[in-house]
């Protein structure tokens, strides 16, 4: 015959379940005490930093300076860039400009079938900017030789602007050798050793 517990054991059974409950809140409360303990030390929630703004794309210029001529002096046009394009303005020099801009009275005095030619690769490390032209036999007015050189200038690491040109020789109707030391092809070589500032043609920029 087995023996009946004791109501205080029964109770005290029925409140074991309990204790892991209370293990668990004691935990949780542990870990609100250890953040409330780190808030108090000087740790405290940062709001978001503000960065600025967007990285800028190096390699597309913001503008391109195109030197136009308006009045018979230079006046300098500002343009959109393109990317990896410094030298767009020598190109949009020998074209035709916006109606817009020759409502306004500039345009250019290029010949029309010149083309004027430069890339990145062709700058030496002291800023010279070589320009390659198509035609050998140019020889310019100097407000035009301006508006090649200012342009050029403007461009970005450009500190001074060389024109090169094409040498063609041209053989004697009789078969003899053709001489290199005529007056032609002497200047020529002169333009080509010749290096040119925007400063330089000072006296043609409208003021």
């Amino acid at each position: 015959m087995t023996r009946p517990r004791h109501p205080r054991a029964a109770r005290h059974q029925a409140r074991r379940p309990a204790r892991p409950a209370r293990r668990a809140f004691a935990a949780v409360g542990a870990a609100l005490a250890v953040a409330t303990g780190l808030t108090g030390c000087g740790v405290r929630e940062t709001d978001p930093i503000q960065a600025g703004g967007l990285p800028r794309v190096t390699a597309q210029p913001n503008q391109v300076v195109v030197y136009l001529v308006r009045d018979g002096r230079l006046a300098r046009v500002f343009r959109p860039g393109l990317l990896n394009q410094p030298y767009l303005g020598l190109q949009q020099l020998t074209v035709r400009p916006p109606d817009a801009e020759i409502q306004r009275g500039y345009r250019t005095l290029l010949p029309a079938g010149v083309t004027l030619t430069a890339d990145p690769s062709r700058i030496d490390q002291g800023g010279l900017l070589t320009v390659r032209v198509n035609r050998a036999n140019v020889d310019w007015p100097r407000l035009v030789l301006a508006q090649v050189v200012c342009t050029a200038n403007a461009a970005p690491n450009v500190r001074m602007v060389r024109l090169d040109y094409p040498i063609v020789v041209l053989a004697p109707q009789d078969g003899t050798t053709p001489s290199s030391g005529s007056n032609g092809t002497e200047r020529l070589f002169e333009r080509m050793a010749s290096r040119y500032t925007c400063d330089q043609f000072a006296d043609q920029i409208a003021g």
